[in-house]
């Protein structure tokens, strides 16, 4: 949806960050949900390196629009994590610092896409006057 209006390679960078922190507030909430789940292995959403290569490549080959087109989020399985007796590997206490921490991105992406609309639209009413 975004794409068809604002084709350039911020918006599409903005809305794909919205794309990767809506799908990572999901599996952080499943990881909350299932922190007394006997064998859980906790998820996460894999986005930020690939975006960041794709927003601060190299300019030559296909355009940044289209590389951070080919940027899509995925869940990943997190065995690293220490785990307890009965194999969740859930800690709560990170899990809500995540939480918050990716709260705040997603608004903070929000806001800049919005402020990047309002601007389009102004443009376009003072070139109406």
């Amino acid at each position: 949806m975004i794409d068809d209006i604002l084709g350039d390679a911020a918006s599409k960078a903005l809305a794909k960050s919205l794309e990767g922190t809506s799908k990572r507030q999901k599996a952080i909430s499943s990881n909350i949900a299932n922190a007394e789940t006997p064998g859980y292995i906790r998820e996460d959403v894999e986005f930020r390196t690939a975006l960041s290569a794709a927003v601060g490549g190299p300019e030559s080959g296909p355009s940044k629009a289209q590389k951070i087109d080919e940027v899509h989020p995925r869940n990943v399985y997190d065995p690293s994590r220490p785990t307890n007796a009965d194999g969740n590997n859930v800690d709560i206490e990170h899990e809500m610092a995540e939480l918050a921490r990716n709260s705040l991105e997603f608004e903070s992406s929000a806001r800049m896409l919005s402020l990047k609309i309002r601007m389009l639209r102004s443009a376009i009413s003072e070139g109406r006057k």
